[in-house]
């Protein structure tokens, strides 16, 4: 019997959000790779309206680890993203760069 390699290991809920002009656009998921590219998708669907994105264009998404929050969260004036419920802050795991 094989057991799958990610059984044992907690999910993680990973946050991506690209900020932009005075908002910004996010997806999450469990997935860094996926959430960066879904994070990428919506913010082009997002603010196309107010920006010319050209074609392939990088986004840099900021990674947070939710997976100590609660229940819902929010994101702050200052890029800080923290749990609605004891408002702390989620950690930053990195900036990657994604192409919509």
């Amino acid at each position: 019997m094989r057991i799958k390699e990610n059984e044992n290991k907690p999910i993680k809920k990973i946050i991506g959000i690209i900020f932009i002009g005075g908002g910004s656009s996010w997806f999450q998921g469990d997935d860094e790779g996926k959430v960066a590219v879904q994070a990428a998708k919506i913010c082009k669907a997002d603010w196309k309206h107010l920006f010319k994105f050209e074609k392939n264009h990088v986004f840099p998404v900021n990674l947070f680890d939710a997976s100590e929050g609660k229940h819902g969260w929010h994101c702050d004036m200052n890029m800080q993203v923290t749990c609605d419920q004891t408002d702390k802050p989620f950690p930053k795991i990195k900036t990657v760069y994604a192409a919509s």
